[in-house]
């Protein structure tokens, strides 16, 4: 299992960003994805830094690239974005990265198609992949983390998932699925921090 350093993992962050920015479609809401990427990152590093079994540093670079699939549209190149950074990782050799790029969007692999809007074959793709994935914490907290960002503030998973379900048009199930997966991953962090992560993370 392979992960760059944090001084590479920002160069592969930065020309993700280029190769988006070239592209005919560049970021809607590129202060956002900076703003979460990074966010997410961070808050990684500082929640891993209290669980002494797990390297802040690795978490942080997680949280970085975990949306690195987002270097392309999903909707202009019908694409996953979840593959995408998949593919990339793999290419360049950094397998725990290319797991963290599909895990981060479900917390559980056995998930119900019902559960996501996303398209049949996409789900499917990822399913697939997942199968002979084996989890581990910082699949669990990047997970956590990306649903502590919302627009260009820091907010709580329930705030962030109003937005997700507004932006997507989720119905009442597929809300309450997200929010209840969610919140149980903030409970096994609460649990193994001994810590509120709500106040660790000053949310309030």
């Amino acid at each position: 299992m392979t992960c760059p350093d944090r001084k590479t993992a920002e160069k592969i962050w930065q020309q993700g960003i280029k190769y988006r920015l070239s592209r005919p479609y560049p970021f809607p809401v590129f202060e956002e994805y900076k703003f979460h990427t990074r966010g997410v990152a961070k808050t990684a590093e500082k929640i891993a830094s209290n669980l002494p079994e797990m390297d802040s540093e690795k978490a942080y670079v997680f949280g970085l690239l975990h949306d690195y699939g987002k270097r392309i549209g999903e909707k202009e190149e019908h694409k996953f974005h979840g593959q995408e950074g998949y593919e990339q990782m793999m290419m360049m050799g950094y397998d725990e990265v290319a797991q963290i790029c599909l895990t981060h969007t479900f917390a559980d692999k056995n998930f119900l198609y019902e559960d996501y809007s996303y398209p049949l074959e996409w789900l499917q793709w990822a399913k697939n992949k997942l199968k002979n994935i084996f989890y581990t914490d910082y699949d669990y907290l990047i997970c956590l983390c990306d649903k502590f960002f919302e627009g260009m503030s820091m907010v709580t998973i329930e705030q962030r998932v109003d937005g997700i379900s507004k932006r997507y048009q989720l119905d009442e199930n597929k809300k309450n699925m997200l929010l209840h997966e969610s919140l149980e991953l903030k409970h096994y962090f609460d649990v193994k921090t001994g810590k509120n992560i709500y106040k660790l993370l000053e949310l309030e």
